[in-house]
């Protein structure tokens, strides 16, 4: 099969560059031709991420190299940057490179949110960009597919965010009443490849801990995902907390309905809202976390008493939370099957 998509990646030494890079091995239709890091400048892939050694002939550069990645039908640059860095670096680069077949996916969460006092609250060391701004659709695939497709510039969403919100949201459309309340429980690989005094491993082993109630960056996220404008009617209590292992988010959404089902019912409704969705599947019971790690499916299940209702969701917060839907963004945007080089099972050792 040719090639019909060259990608770059910024960023090179973090857990999403190495998931990108993880995942895009197996893609038919994507060649990674660039790979930018300003620390690790000259380095073989493999001394950044041992894991691909035998996979890749190309070293890291100080920038990307424009003649390969123009020379496909389709060229994606995926931002591995961190929050403050990214909008800026791609706002400068979209000006240098003005080919309109050049894509760029961010996994930051410098373009996210469309309201600039809570931009500027939630991530105060970013840049507001109104005019690169403008060009950036939400990617979540789940509920924006169509514009996703249409766009040069996604948004991808945070990891939290998106377990929180492939819960929630067919409940915000079937009609809630009072505040929705999101559990989230999250691997250490998600506060990134630096280790911190609360997520380096001899401080998180064996502990369980609350961080950022009521005040994590996510929240204005999932507020906006679900269809709220600032001083809207839907209430959020969002606490994430911190669980020892190293890959996967499970999160647990309670909310009030505004009329009494069953569980067969709202298993149907959740069924009906994710009917085009590949990577959504409905189970019973609870989903596990190892029926998703590796993969970038979203597990969700239901529990429901009366008008009382819970959806659990399991995702793997370096796939469907980051690089897997990056890629399932790259698909969608350069007219591909959104499941390419995705549709592949968990880990599950048994």
């Amino acid at each position: 099969m040719s090639t019909p998509i060259h990608a770059a990646i910024l960023g090179a030494g973090g857990f999403g560059a190495g998931e990108l890079l993880r995942l895009l091995v197996q893609h038919p239709s994507a060649t990674v031709v660039s790979v930018v890091s300003s620390s690790r400048m000259g380095e073989p892939i493999h001394a950044l991420h041992p894991h691909l050694r035998g996979f890749y002939d190309l070293q890291t550069t100080g920038e990307i190299d424009r003649d390969r990645l123009l020379a496909a039908e389709h060229a994606v640059i995926f931002s591995a940057l961190p929050h403050g860095v990214s909008g800026k670096t791609l706002d400068e680069l979209l000006r240098q490179i003005a080919s309109p077949n050049v894509k760029v996916v961010d996994l930051s969460g410098d373009f996210r949110l469309t309201v600039a006092a809570t931009h500027q609250k939630t991530y105060p060391d970013s840049p507001w960009l109104p005019e690169r701004r403008g060009e950036f659709v939400y990617g979540m695939p789940e509920l924006n597919r169509d514009k996703i497709a249409l766009s040069r510039a996604v948004a991808n969403p945070g990891c939290l965010a998106t377990a929180a919100i492939l819960a929630a949201a067919p409940l915000v459309e079937s009609g809630i009443i009072g505040p929705l309340v999101v559990d989230a429980k999250t691997g250490s690989s998600g506060a990134g490849r630096v280790p911190k005094d609360t997520t380096h491993h001899p401080t998180r082993h064996a502990d369980f801990r609350a961080y950022a109630p009521l005040a994590h960056r996510h929240e204005p996220e999932i507020l906006q995902a679900l269809g709220n404008s600032p001083g809207g009617r839907l209430e959020l209590s969002f606490v994430p907390q911190s669980m020892a292992v190293s890959r996967g988010i499970f999160t647990t959404v309670h909310a009030t309905l505004a009329e009494p089902t069953d569980a067969a019912a709202l298993k149907r409704r959740f069924e009906r809202f994710y009917a085009r969705t590949p990577f959504v599947r409905l189970v019973d019971g609870s989903p596990s976390l190892e029926d998703v790690v590796g993969s970038n499916f979203c597990d969700l299940a239901v529990a429901v008493c009366g008008r009382q209702t819970v959806v659990m969701s399991a995702i793997d917060n370096l796939v469907k939370g980051m690089a897997g839907t990056a890629i399932q963004n790259m698909n969608l945007m350069c007219g591909l099957n959104e499941t390419l080089g995705l549709w592949t099972p968990s880990l599950r050792p048994v």
